[in-house]
This record gives structure tokens, sequence and C-alpha cells, in this order.
């Protein structure tokens, strides 16, 4: 019989993603919060994760072997702005799915962030203790701190840059931005100032279906490229692994950069590196490079 995954946020970005790659080996149960999401054999329900009792309720039902919380606002930006939803949906949302995941005894996933560091140019180690300024790092930073401390059966995955394909295509995602700017002959303006991994969030969703599989337990692992890029390096190496214009492609500066100077000499370099030989060693595997895992994605969304 196959293993109860339910995704909390399944037609969010990382969760439909997930779902993609668990589908075949899993049997899945979603939940939205107020828009139904109607996808092919996968039963959802509605649900607030700010309601504590409730989302207890709908776990007590369900009895997941897993918990997948796909729930939160991944924008340094727009958790800057907005800083109460970005607490509640990425840290008070977080805790309440991880309490259910221990009444009923399910091992909850998280899926972290390198920008719950300062950035540093070294690598970032695992054992390492959180550091950051940002509102988003910091609610991301407290889910860590609370599983590790108060959760009996969880798995952290900490990654760089997720990139992908979202479910719904009234908010898409980043790259998708990136890919209809190309499609458009547009020009297009992208940050040169934080560094960090990029990867296919597939992959990263391939490594968490082999980490349930093998029954993984209380275990934060990096995951993230081999390699390091700002977004204005990563739409370059796009352009020509998918062969575009890369004249199209212009720098600016991002929401976490210290200088507001536009004098490219005066830009500060900021690098979130994340060590990633645990997972490696652990698995057995080695972790692409950017233009690999892009690679990967043209011949994946070709296909699709």
């Amino acid at each position: 019989m196959k293993k109860t995954v339910l995704i909390f946020g399944v037609s969010s970005f990382i969760g439909s993603n997930i779902l993609d790659v668990l589908k075949n080996e899993f049997r899945i149960i979603g939940t939205f919060h107020k828009t139904p999401v109607q996808i092919p054999g996968i039963t959802c329900f509605p649900c607030d994760v700010l309601k504590k009792d409730y989302v207890s309720s709908l776990v007590g039902k369900i009895r997941p072997d897993f918990i997948i919380y796909a729930v939160g606002m991944s924008s340094i930006r727009k958790s800057q702005i907005l800083a109460r939803l970005s607490e509640n949906l990425n840290s008070t949302g977080a805790i309440n799915c991880a309490s259910a995941s221990d009444r009923y005894n399910s091992k909850f996933i998280y899926i972290s962030s390198a920008f719950v560091f300062k950035p540093s140019e070294n690598l970032f180690q695992e054992s390492e203790t959180p550091l950051t300024d940002t509102i988003y790092g910091k609610s991301v930073c407290s889910v860590e701190f609370h599983l590790q401390r108060s959760c009996m059966n969880y798995l952290i995955l900490r990654s760089g840059q997720l990139y992908g394909r979202s479910y719904n295509p009234i908010s898409p995602h980043w790259f998708e931005s990136l890919q209809s700017k190309f499609a458009k002959n547009e020009p297009i303006q992208v940050d040169d100032a934080v560094q960090t991994g990029f990867l296919d969030v597939q992959m990263m969703a391939s490594v968490l279906k082999d980490l349930l599989l093998m029954g993984v337990t209380n275990r934060l692992f990096h995951i993230s490229s081999k390699d390091f890029m700002t977004r204005y390096e990563f739409a370059k190496t796009y352009a020509k692994v998918f062969k575009r214009d890369e004249n199209l492609i212009q720098k600016s500066m991002g929401v976490l950069s210290r200088s507001e100077n536009s004098k490219e000499e005066e830009r500060s370099l900021m690098q979130f590196k994340l060590d990633t030989s645990n997972i490696e060693d652990f698995l057995k595997i080695k972790m692409f490079t950017i233009e690999d895992s892009l690679r990967f994605s043209l011949k994946r969304l070709t296909l699709s």
C-alpha cells in the first residue's frame, strides 16, 4: 500500500512540483486556502493554516505518513513589505502544521532557504547557527529552531534558489517571467548583487523523494547547485542553454543590496553559498552545476 503524503499548499510553486515528482510512489492529498483546486487524481481540502484547531482536525482525519509544508511567501521584497503576512505564512502556519504532525505521528517536511544566513564569502555548513537581518529569513529560521527543538519526526531541506514552472498561471514564478520576456524579446532587468545556488525545483523534489523512501528522519540537509551565480549570471546561462538573445539582459540591484550607488565598482556582492557535501555523501550523488541543471530543465520542459 502506498504511503500518504499531505501537502499543505499543493497548488503552490513548490507544492505542485513536489506533487509531480511524488505522485507515482505515494498517495497524495492536498490543501488549498480560498480558491478551490482541481488536480486529476488528487483529493484537495480547504484549509487555513493559521487555524490551529482546524489543521489538527484535518491531519487527525487523514492520518498521513508525511506532511509537507509548501505554504509561504518566499519573496524577500514582499516579506519586507508584508511583514505580518510573511510571519503568519512562513512561521506560524508551519508551526501549527508541525504540531499536528507530532500529535498524529507524521513526519514533517519543511523547505527552508539559504537566506536564513547573513551573506558571507564562505560556504555555509549545516551545523552553523542561522543568523539573518531579513524578515523572510527570520521567519524561516524560527521554524527551523522550533523543529529541531520540539518536533519528534522532521526533515528540513535548506535550499538555494529553486526555479521552474508554477501551477498557478495568475501568479507566475520569476523563472516563468524570465522565459516570457525572452519569448517576447523584451528587455530583462535582473539582479546582479546576490549570489547563490540555482536548482530546478524538481531536482530538489527528487532528492526529497529518495529521503522519504529511505525513512530518513530528524535531519537537515543543504540542497543546492555545486556552483553559484547572481540572477544576472543565471539569466546569461539560461540564454546560452535555451538559445535566447542574451543582449536582452540588463543588470539591476536587488532588494538585499547594501549600496544604492549605481556604479558597477561600488556594488557589494552578497553571497549565500550552501555546502552540499553532506547530502552528496549520504545519497552517493553529485549535485548538478547550474548549467547542468538548466540543461535538465530544457529537456524536462521540452517533453512536458
